[in-house]
């Protein structure tokens, strides 16, 4: 029985065991439910105790989602106001925070700057040696940044390699001489503030070590200044950047102030970029082509194709106002496409017209040469063209192939597989290694015509001279650029450079012009040729013109083609527009003396013989010449006549006895070089 039930019936009844038998029955039931009641009471205890639990455990979780909801929008936050990677403020704080200082600096005319920052080059250095490198470069870079200006300042990292510093009331800084302001053409600004920039170019440029190298990185820098430059965050954030491209375009490693000319250059590219997007659409690129020329036979045995854009509200556009832009937004891609499938379409059908069997060169830029598709691209458009790959010659550059020189080396042999010819473009002005360029399976270089330009008055023959012979050796044939005088012509004639192009024979053409001169089988004149038939041609230089005119005299009936000249300097325009074979010289002349001017003759025109008159007593400075192989013969005043005839025909025989030695040497050298080609084309390249 329920315990509570017995002490109800022992306080009522007295003793259970007395009660009637009619009560049992009824007790035994209520001694039922009281069981019940307990059972009912200790099953509820166990679910409010489990209810407890649960709601504790559910508040528990509550919290701890709570907690990581407070971390997770701390987090967002902290991203949505500085950089993951450094702790700088980013571009979003940047703007807040340059709005309150441009608030504050109006209230209390104070001057504002803003510095815009880019690293130089930092993409080389996260290519090569890893971006786990390039992220500890950026974070020493952020620290090195954050020392150099005040606690009020602010530092920010843009993104990528770039950042922005807020330099607040920076004419308060120096309140005594530093605090006047100076004037430099259009840009005002304080003198302490040339310091600053010139500190953190100072401080980036530290050299650091990482990854067991030690690193220099530079920095390009662009300022503007409030009030001067803008009165919002927009357009000061703006023309800073336009200066720092304007840094970027001068050299990197320098600072630079906004100028109103900036904006306007940098409205007039936004301009060009748009009206360079739609130039494809609506077909205004149009290609000229120059032609080159073979200096052996005289004939065009190849064009370059140059694209021009035909801008309507413009006009004709050369490609350097617009190839860099177009290699900047990557348009160049579709217009470099364009120019390849045009030109090669165009010889194709110059081919077929019977015009004549020459190549046509284009150029390849380096977004071009880095399409995983590039192969694949030129095999199509020889397909569809029609033209054979050997009339094909693709130039690049010499910084190009030596940017990766293994890619390189691959992509220039699946080329060659396709039966192309390459070349090296602007050869010289690059850093090629001539250890790698034996192994490009390169068949022309171009020389720049830099060297080309000034090569009779400077070292650049030297260099000339070095390139082409240096290019043979390696089995590549050798095209000089921006050849314009005769006697650029000639200096290459005679170290042997096989072709040449410019304004001498031609500038680039539209089609239908190189066409025309294609039909007239125009040809480099014939003096200008290796091997040229000529008249025996002599000069006569002396500053007395009765001297000249008894050489003349002299000479009537040798039938030579007789020049005079009545100083040295005359005599040098005269051998750049003659092919000159003997010289005769008078020593004592006012201005350039003779054995200056055969020493000069010497260097330019080797291959001419050279007579020295002279009446001086002082023959030093003749004998010296003579010893050093200026003057073949020389005669002093007054000559026997029999005597001169005599040394000037045998200087003419001497001259085509040279010339017929030339001409074998050049027979045997073009058979090696032959050679040496048919070696490289069988290995690719050379090992």
């Amino acid at each position: 029985m329920h315990s509570l039930l017995r002490r109800q019936i022992n306080r009522f009844f007295g003793d259970a065991s007395r009660l009637p038998d009619e009560l049992k029955k009824l007790i035994e039931a209520i001694d039922m439910t009281y069981h019940q009641a307990d059972i009912d009471r200790a099953m509820t205890e166990r679910s409010l105790d489990i209810a407890s639990q649960e709601m504790l455990a559910q508040n528990q979780l509550l919290a701890e989602e709570l907690k990581s909801r407070q971390s997770a929008e701390s987090q967002l936050m902290y991203l949505t106001n500085y950089d993951e990677l450094t702790g700088l403020v980013n571009r979003n704080l940047l703007h807040d925070r340059l709005k309150h200082a441009l608030a504050n600096a109006q209230r209390h005319q104070h001057q504002l700057v803003i510095v815009t920052l880019g690293l130089d080059h930092f993409k080389v250095i996260n290519d090569s040696l890893g971006p786990s490198v390039g992220n500890e470069l950026l974070r020493i870079i952020a620290d090195r940044l954050s020392a150099c200006v005040r606690g009020g300042d602010t530092v920010a990292r843009l993104g990528g390699d770039e950042f922005a510093l807020v330099l607040t009331e920076q004419n308060e800084t120096y309140p005594h001489d530093d605090n006047r302001s100076k004037e430099q053409g259009s840009i005002t600004f304080y003198p302490h503030l040339i310091e600053i920039l010139q500190r953190i170019l100072a401080a980036v440029s530290r050299p650091m070590v990482l990854a067991q190298q030690e690193l220099e990185v530079t920095c390009s820098v662009g300022v503007s200044q409030y009030p001067q430059d803008g009165n919002d965050p927009d357009t000061l954030l703006m023309n800073a950047n336009a200066a720092l491209s304007s840094a970027k375009q001068l050299g990197r490693n320098i600072y630079q102030f906004y100028t109103s000319d900036l904006s306007t250059r940098l409205n007039e590219k936004l301009t060009m970029q748009s009206r360079l997007r739609l130039a494809l659409e609506r077909e205004e690129f149009v290609l000229h082509y120059q032609p080159q020329v073979d200096l052996r036979t005289g004939h065009i045995v190849g064009l370059e194709a140059l694209v021009r854009w035909n801008q309507p509200d413009i006009g004709m556009v050369s490609p350097g106002h617009f190839i860099g832009l177009a290699e900047e937004t990557g348009l160049i891609i579709p217009i470099g496409a364009w120019v390849i499938r045009t030109a090669c379409a165009q010889c194709k059908a110059w081919h077929d017209q019977g015009i004549g069997k020459f190549r046509i060169a284009v150029n390849l830029s380096v977004r071009q040469f880095g399409q995983a598709d590039l192969l694949h691209f030129v095999s199509e458009v020889l397909t569809q063209t029609g033209l054979d790959p050997e009339y094909l010659e693709i130039e690049l550059t010499e910084s190009l192939v030596m940017t990766d020189v293994e890619r390189s080396i691959d992509i220039l042999r699946g080329l060659k597989a396709l039966g192309v010819q390459l070349s090296i473009d602007d050869f010289g002005t690059g850093y090629s290694s001539l250890s790698y360029l034996k192994r490009f399976p390169i068949d022309v270089l171009k020389i720049d015509q830099s060297f080309v330009r000034d090569i009779e008055k400077s070292d650049d023959a030297a260099i000339v001279k070095a390139i082409i012979s240096m290019a043979h050796s390696l089995g590549m044939h050798v095209i000089a650029e921006g050849v314009e005088t005769e006697a650029q012509c000639k200096f290459l004639r005679h170290n042997q450079c096989d072709e040449i192009q410019g304004f001498l024979f031609s500038r680039g053409l539209p089609k239908e012009e190189v066409e025309h001169l294609l039909r007239k089988k125009k040809q480099l004149p014939h003096r200008l040729l290796y091997f040229s038939n000529h008249a025996r041609t002599v000069l006569l230089v002396d500053d007395d013109v009765n001297i000249l005119a008894a050489f003349k005299y002299l000479l009537r009936n040798d039938n030579y083609h007789i020049l005079t000249a009545v100083s040295g300097q005359v005599g040098i325009e005269l051998l750049a527009q003659h092919q000159v074979d003997v010289i005769v010289s008078d020593q004592n002349m006012p201005g350039m003396s003779g054995v200056e001017f055969v020493h000069f003759v010497k260097n330019k025109y080797p291959e001419s013989v050279r007579i020295m008159l002279s009446g001086s007593a002082d023959l030093s400075s003749v004998i010296n010449a003579v010893n050093e192989g200026a003057i073949y013969q020389f005669m002093t005043k007054p000559w026997d006549d029999v005597q001169l005839k005599h040394h000037i025909s045998e200087a003419f025989m001497h001259k085509e006895l040279a010339d017929e030695n030339r001409r074998l040497y050049l027979e045997i050298q073009s058979k090696q070089f032959s050679i040496v080609k048919d070696r490289r084309q069988s290995n690719g390249s050379l090992p």
